[in-house]
């Protein structure tokens, strides 16, 4: 997973390429990396706050930026790359996986074809090279005709920049109007938070184009929109304060804590949310249940996300979260989280609210069991590192230490967003239905 931003026309568009990533920061914590218009790029490993620098700014109104959490090629290759072709110097980033990249990898390297990473993202280069017209957008267009899936996309080129979904809009991506400029991110709370008006979605199969001789966006479509948004961006990855198809992230997220709550009434003395994309599902769970949702763990926000980083991941659940001994003292606890995947974070964090003195843990996830590798952006692609397609619910329960472990069920989530009106959805990860 990792989060994309572009600006055009807009002042200072390093300093705000670096507040749209930092609200991005969720999305990738391995490195940071934005290329200026004359395609001037600042790049590395670690945080926004640690690459973007004063010391590092670069003067110009446009350009693209990246934040990275490696699922394909060398965890030490940055984004966003720079290629020069007879159809201009451009940059590219993106946001997913291409599904094939190893594939068509093999096609161009049997045709001569030579790559400088291991990034799947230089297929687009290669691709937008290789286009058969001498017009730039017209090459985009065929290039992405050409790659079904899975991406959001920025490109800096000299005279535009575009912002594109793939035909399946399986990631997210937003543009709005920033003074006179506007501004693009993988999430429409990274625009919210710098100001932005008359927010908008990147449909599935469009490419949105920002020029000098187009004073408005310009929308071209490639391919016929097939909707399969990731469900998980829902459950897991987003802030609480975007939204999705108009469709707010925290109030799904409480949904599928009240169908929890109706598929099973497990009944206790407090509830607490796994900070903090479990949380909003606690909060419904509370209000389904009538069981007062209490604070009883506590986040160190400094520390990354357990989930996205490529080890220690025991010793991190330890240092980021801290449980509240005088919540959770003598109580028979419901802990809500939004899922689990290695359950390596889930065993830590039941082992830590028992030694705060709970008299029971009960666990609750407010999604499906994740039984399905993900081959779309997400670091689930192994099957056998999924604790729940190794196991059945009783052995996970014995695993992680709980005292009892339920699950919402497939049937009931998908009900959850046909009733918040989010249609067309990738649910591969639950239940193997993968739409490529």
């Amino acid at each position: 997973m990792c989060g994309i931003a572009g600006t055009w026309n807009v002042d200072d568009s390093y300093n705000v390429l670096h507040d749209i990533l930092l609200a991005l920061q969720h999305r990738g914590q391995q490195s940071t990396g934005v290329v200026i218009n004359g395609f001037k790029s600042v790049k590395g490993e670690g945080l926004v706050h640690d690459v973007l620098t004063d010391s590092n700014f670069v003067e110009g109104k446009r350009g693209i930026g990246h934040v990275r959490y490696s699922t394909y090629g060398s965890i030490n290759e940055i984004q966003p790359i720079t290629a020069y072709t007879f159809k201009g110097t451009f940059s590219v980033a993106h946001n997913g996986n291409i599904v094939d990249a190893d594939e068509r990898r093999k096609y161009v390297m049997e045709n001569g074809g030579i790559f400088s990473t291991t990034l799947d993202t230089e297929l687009f280069v290669h691709y937008f090279s290789l286009a058969p017209y001498h017009d730039p957008k017209s090459s985009l267009q065929w290039t992405l005709s050409r790659i079904p899936a899975a991406y959001s996309l920025v490109m800096l080129h000299s005279s535009f920049i575009a912002a594109a979904r793939d035909r399946y809009g399986i990631r997210p991506l937003f543009y709005g109007k920033f003074g006179d400029g506007y501004v693009i991110a993988s999430e429409d709370s990274a625009l919210s938070s710098i100001g932005c008006d008359d927010i908008r979605e990147v449909e599935a199969g469009t490419i949105v184009f920002f020029s000098d001789n187009t004073p408005c966006p310009e929308i071209v479509t490639f391919s016929q929109k097939d909707s399969h948004f990731c469900s998980f961006e829902f459950v897991y990855f987003a802030r609480p304060d975007s939204n999705f198809s108009g469709i707010s992230v925290h109030e799904l997220r409480k949904r599928l804590g009240m169908k929890l709550y109706q598929e099973h009434k497990v009944m206790g003395d407090i509830v607490i949310g796994v900070p903090d994309s479990g949380f909003s599902g606690a909060m419904g769970y509370s209000h389904a249940s009538g069981i007062v949702l209490d604070y009883g763990l506590i986040r160190n926000h400094y520390v990354g996300r357990s989930f996205i980083m490529p080890k220690d991941r025991q010793e991190i659940v330890r240092r980021k979260l801290a449980p509240m001994h005088s919540v959770i003292q003598g109580k028979e606890v419901i802990l809500i989280d939004d899922s689990i995947v290695r359950g390596t974070t889930m065993k830590v964090i039941v082992d830590m609210v028992r030694e705060a003195g709970a008299k029971k843990v009960y666990v609750g996830i407010h999604s499906p069991a994740v039984i399905g590798p993900c081959n779309y952006g997400l670091d689930t692609s192994r099957r056998n590192e999924l604790i729940a397609s190794q196991n059945e619910e009783e052995e996970l329960r014995e695993l992680i230490g709980a005292d009892d472990l339920f699950y919402l069920s497939t049937a009931g989530y998908k009900q959850v967003f046909e009733e918040c009106g989010v249609n067309g959805i990738c649910t591969g990860c639950f239940d193997l239905n993968y739409p490529i």
